[in-house]
């Protein structure tokens, strides 16, 4: 059984879901690194559209490729859940789990990591991610548990409620891979 976080840039997928794996016997994988991985690096000059295509193309392979393993949390790519039937995929050998943060959280976070938005002419970088933040938030309806994650707890005590919900409920269809 995989546990498989979905959620909004700065929805704090990769930090929590790595939390998740410290706590327990699942394995983390952030599948954006998979994705920039097998990508490789790509030159000072290139095109966006062309980079976005290929993008997409090995966001879907590495999805498809996530969803036949086991004992992992995965960490999903902001739009993950645009690609058609992944969840329906994902669900198969997981569980879907939404963080969800409230924009002010998320402008909150993204301010401090200083990632790259598209600001357009007299907006300013802040709108930006909120713009983004609710342009696709409607996207993350698709899932079978949902936490909030504004309130600014610390990633361990996200994860070890996530957890503490997921044994709950699933316990018994959890594999614990020895570790030796």
């Amino acid at each position: 059984m995989n546990i498989v976080l979905i959620g909004t840039i700065g929805a704090g997928k990769s930090t929590i879901g790595k939390e998740i794996a410290n706590m327990s016997e699942f394995n983390f994988v952030d599948t954006d690194d998979l994705i920039h991985e097998r990508m490789g690096e790509i030159g000072p000059i290139w095109n966006p559209f062309l980079y976005s295509a290929v993008f997409y193309d090995t966001e879907d392979e590495v999805l498809d490729e996530m969803a036949e393993k086991d004992n992992l949390v995965i960490a999903t790519g902001a739009l993950a859940t645009s690609h058609k039937n992944i969840l329906k995929q994902l669900r198969k050998n997981g569980v879907i789990i939404r963080l969800h943060p409230d924009v002010e959280t998320v402008v909150a976070r993204e301010k401090q990591k200083r990632r790259f938005f598209l600001v357009a002419e007299g907006e300013s970088y802040e709108d930006a991610i909120a713009r983004d933040y609710h342009t696709y938030r409607d996207q993350y309806l698709d899932y079978d548990y949902s936490f909030d994650v504004s309130d600014e707890e610390p990633p361990e005590t996200y994860a070890a409620r996530i957890l503490d919900h997921i044994y709950s409920l699933h316990g018994s269809e959890i594999q614990m891979p020895s570790r030796g």
